[in-house]
């Protein structure tokens, strides 16, 4: 069955950050590259999105979507007025040489 992403509104987003933002729901997954900022918090953007198709769609908030994320989430999160962004790539210092 395929997600019927055009009931998700900005409204939906807001909320879902809410829920994370004040622990009445929380990612069974870390954040692995993309973010939403959302009152000055990087939340883990697919999550977000995925709990706003749930609101949008009277699904229970444990409902299990399966959808690719990637630039399609950027865009979704980014149309509707959010911030998001692929985490940045953390730099490692090079090993400094043996003396």
């Amino acid at each position: 069955m395929a997600l019927n992403w055009d009931s998700v509104r900005a409204e939906h987003v807001a909320r879902a950050c809410d829920l994370l933002l004040t622990g009445q729901h929380r990612p069974k997954a870390q954040a692995k590259g993309l973010l939403v900022t959302y009152k000055g918090q990087a939340l883990p953007a697919k999550h977000v999105l995925r709990l706003a198709y749930c609101l949008a769609n009277g699904l229970p908030l444990e409902s299990k979507l399966k959808f690719s994320s990637g630039e399609g989430t950027l865009a979704r999160l980014k149309a509707l007025g959010f911030p998001a962004e692929r985490k940045p790539a953390e730099v490692v210092a090079p090993a400094s040489p043996a003396a």
